[in-house]
């Protein structure tokens, strides 16, 4: 199974995701923490989207 058969949606839907819910608990929004949060918002998101990739595999 390559890459391209997963689907890319769902990578998209919970990076954005992820990555609102830690913007709005910012007190204070800063250039540097909005920054790192996008940025650290791509290793959960890979992960909740390969886990709901193999989990609702096209048939």
């Amino acid at each position: 199974m390559s890459f391209s058969t997963f689907r890319k949606l769902d990578y998209v839907l919970f990076y954005l995701i992820i990555s609102i819910l830690f913007i709005i608990q910012l007190m204070e929004l800063s250039l540097a923490p909005v920054i790192g949060i996008l940025i650290g918002s791509i290793i959960p998101a890979l992960i909740l989207g390969t886990i709901t990739n193999f989990i609702f595999r096209k048939k």
